[in-house]
Order: structure tokens, then C-alpha cells, then sequence
């Protein structure tokens, strides 16, 4: 199996913990927690995530959030 680590920068792995800290988080609310990084860029790092199969949202678009798909720890 392929190492979860591989191909994820800083960016991401600090993406993905910090929705693994917060189930079902709003990328918003990603962007505040990551001393208010750029929506966009929290965005583009959510939508690689997803990608790769390591987070999903759950809910609906107003009041749905993000949930780590693994459980492996990066």
C-alpha cells in the first residue's frame, strides 16, 4: 500500500489534520483554524484531498462539512 505521506505537502497534511481534529469542519473554518489562509487555496488543498480519496463531505452544501476518509495518521 501506498505510504499516505507521499505527495502531500506541508499544505495538505496540515488541511487534512486539522479536519481530522474537527469532524465535519467548513472549509471556512479551515481557512480561519490555518491562521486565515486564503479560501481559495484551503479550496484547491480540500479538492486535492478529495482526489485522493483521504477526505469527503458529508451534509449539504450550507451546513455539510468535511470528514477524514482514513484513519491513518499524517
Amino acid at each position: 500500500m501506498e505510504d499516505i505521506n507521499e505527495g502531500l505537502n506541508e499544505g495538505l497534511k496540515t488541511v487534512f489534520q486539522t479536519i481530522k481534529q474537527n469532524p465535519s469542519i467548513q472549509a471556512k473554518e479551515i481557512a480561519d483554524k490555518l491562521n486565515n489562509r486564503p479560501i481559495k487555496t484551503v479550496e484547491k488543498q480540500i479538492s486535492e484531498l478529495t482526489k485522493k480519496g483521504l477526505i469527503e463531505r458529508k451534509g449539504s452544501r450550507k451546513t455539510g462539512g468535511y470528514w477524514t476518509v482514513s484513519d491513518t495518521l499524517i
